[in-house]
Formats: C-alpha cells, sequence, structure tokens
C-alpha cells in the first residue's frame, strides 16, 4: 500500500513545516523521510506553489557537497546535455523506469547478500561489510526517484521563475 504524501510547507524565511507532524523540519528531516519511503510534496506556505523538484535538488546538491557524492562528474555533464535535447522526455522515462526496478529489487538483493554470507561463514562481519552498499543503495533510490517524477519545464519558464525567486 502507497504511503500518503506529506505535505510540507516552506516560509519566505525559508523554514519548512512538516503539516502530519505539526513541527519546524530541516532538509535532513526531509530526507530521511524520502529514505523512509514517504511521497511528499513542499509547497510554498503563502502561495501553495508546488516547489518540490527545488528542495529535492537542493537535498542532492547538498549530499553531492557533503563527501558522500552519488552523481559523478561525467553524469552530471550527460544530465545537462541531455536536458538540452529533444530526447529528454524518453530519457526522464527511462531513468524512472530503472531507478523504479533498482528499487523494486533492493529486497530480493540484500536478501541473496544475507544468504550468501550466512552459507559464507563470515556472519556479523559479512553484514558489515555489505552496509556501505546498503546505504548507498537507499540515498540513490530515494534521492533520484522522487527527484526525477516532475515534469521538467521550459528553459524560459525556469528562467523567469529564478528572477522572481531572486527578488
Amino acid at each position: 500500500m502507497a504511503k500518503a504524501e506529506r505535505i510540507i510547507k516552506k516560509y519566505a524565511n525559508r523554514r519548512l513545516y512538516d503539516t502530519e507532524s505539526s513541527q519546524s523540519i530541516t532538509l535532513q528531516d526531509v530526507r530521511e523521510l524520502i529514505g523512509a519511503g514517504h511521497p511528499i510534496k513542499v509547497v510554498e506556505a503563502k502561495t501553495d506553489k508546488d516547489v518540490t523538484r527545488s528542495v529535492l535538488l537542493q537535498i542532492v546538491a547538498d549530499q553531492e557537497l557533503l563527501g558522500r557524492p552519488v552523481l559523478s562528474n561525467e553524469f552530471l555533464e550527460a544530465m545537462i546535455r541531455v536536458n538540452s535535447n529533444p530526447m529528454r522526455d524518453l530519457t526522464r522515462g527511462y531513468l524512472e523506469k530503472v531507478m523504479t526496478h533498482l528499487e523494486s529489487q533492493q529486497d530480493s538483493v540484500e536478501q541473496a547478500w544475507s544468504k550468501a554470507l550466512k552459507k559464507s561463514g563470515l556472519g556479523e562481519v559479512g553484514s558489515l561489510a555489505f552496509e556501505p552498499f546498503r546505504q548507498f543503495q537507499n540515498r540513490m533510490f530515494a534521492l533520484w526517484s522522487d527527484a526525477l517524477s516532475p515534469p521538467l519545464r521550459d528553459s524560459s519558464e525556469q528562467a523567469s521563475n529564478n528572477t522572481d525567486d531572486s527578488q
């Protein structure tokens, strides 16, 4: 059963407010909600404008800058090239399907690793060795599955929104 979408309000002072828990939260809290499988929607408190994509991209950028990069420079360059290409919608659909497939396989991969570790006699040591891979997988799924789902906007629309945001 799919979890209900969490509504997060973003105020002019950049504070975030989780309407379900009725408390202020941080970007880290939002990242953890996504990692736990909660779909989110972030709206500006004053206008109800959907700013989810902006917040998701900020989380991805923060993760990349904090020394836990998931995306290589080559991948980021490829994303920029694809975004200025007529095939961007096809690429977005492809990446969404890949992430959905990877996410659906996560449990079976973990079970297979666990079973293999038990048979190998490595037990606890083997489980500890697998933990960084599991964390990487969770971060990758959380960051990309939601970040890729909103439709892309035209660059002219983005430019006008960027000038509005800076005022």
